[in-house]
């Protein structure tokens, strides 16, 4: 496992027209890391990028993709206009060094961290034009500096491609999860679920693909690796996993104070034709885990919630048992045929 945080020598975000005046170059800057680089050092690496930006779009309509020097690899992401993401790699992992590869950084994998960070704000946050000037600052450090942090990559090609892992199923059992999903759409028609996930898996799903995409990476990277150990450590009650529980907020949904800590995500369902903002309600039970939307405007109340709950958990409890099974028997089969083909040799 690969700690970007110990491979980056710096990633900042600036917007050019915050601060065309001189001695507000400052201003730019919308975000920076690592913190402890002067101000000074700051504008350098952010003038140099704007130089060979606009030296570069003499010469392409594209936009400034990378830029090679002798000490620092950096690279480009213009995510919104005027907006700009850069990722500087110091010398020792601008190029592929020699040895079994261990700590080798593909930089398709560094390019996708920015584009998936990104995706990330976005869909938590929001655009970053429509945030206030007065407040674009802290809002960029309090998401990305945390997001830095826990970000590991392994140089895979599962990591380059950011692809997700679905997890097939026979017809009677992707009938009972179908089956499940239109049933509590029709008794909570403000629920509407956008994916379900047995273990790291994806079964079924209700986004457009990069929202689906980006929303997987944050389950699976993120939240449902904490569950798990949570789990595993007994710090979720036995009948509460087995049964279900509310998994966002962390605490979970036991009155109505926790309902004003359910998260807000711009999504795209199936059925939009843009990005709209939604509460992101997640349910888990043993290892299927369940996400729904519901319209910001949407008035919650505990009620509703105890009942999707009662709802939810002897349904999905039993479909997760019967999934478990189905794959138990699969692996048993595999291990069989392997087996017999190494007798065979």
């Amino acid at each position: 496992m690969i700690d970007i945080e110990k491979k980056i020598h710096s990633l900042f975000i600036f917007n050019s027209n915050y601060g065309p005046k001189e001695g507000d170059e400052h201003k730019k800057i919308l975000f920076f890391y690592p913190n402890d680089i002067g101000s000074d050092a700051r504008k350098t690496e952010v003038g140099l990028c704007e130089a060979v930006i606009k030296f570069m779009s003499t010469f392409s309509s594209e936009p400034c993709s990378s830029l090679q020097t002798q000490t620092k690899k950096y690279m480009f992401y213009q995510p919104e206009q005027d907006f700009w993401m850069v990722l500087v790699l110091s010398s020792a992992y601008a190029t592929k060094p020699s040895g079994d590869g261990s700590n080798d950084v593909e930089p398709s994998v560094m390019q996708d961290v920015l584009i998936s960070a990104y995706r990330m704000f976005r869909m938590f946050v929001g655009l970053l034009k429509d945030i206030s000037p007065e407040n674009i600052y802290e809002v960029c450090d309090n998401f990305f500096n945390p997001f830095i942090s826990s970000k590991e990559v392994k140089n895979e090609l599962s990591n380059v491609i950011q692809g997700i892992n679905y997890l097939p199923l026979e017809k009677n059992s992707f009938f009972k999860v179908i089956c499940f999903i239109d049933l509590l759409e029709i008794n909570y028609p403000d629920f509407k679920c956008v994916s379900f996930i047995y273990n790291d898996q994806l079964i079924w799903n209700g986004l457009c693909k990069d929202d689906m995409l980006t929303l997987y990476q944050y389950l699976v990277q993120n939240l449902l690796p904490k569950e798990v150990e949570k789990e595993i450590q007994g710090g979720a009650v036995t009948a509460a996993q087995r049964h279900g529980r509310f998994i966002s907020p962390q605490d979970g949904i036991r009155c109505e104070e926790d309902l004003q800590k359910l998260p807000k995500v711009f999504l795209m369902r199936e059925d939009d034709e843009e990005k709209k903002q939604y509460y992101l309600v997640i349910y888990r039970t043993l290892s299927a885990t369940v996400c729904f939307t519901v319209y910001v405007d949407t008035t919650l109340d505990i009620s509703t919630f105890k009942s999707l709950d009662a709802f939810i958990g002897p349904h999905l409890s039993t479909i997760a048992s019967s999934i478990s099974e189905q794959c138990t028997i699969h692996a048993l089969q595999t291990a069989q045929i392997t087996n017999a083909d190494h007798n065979h040799l």
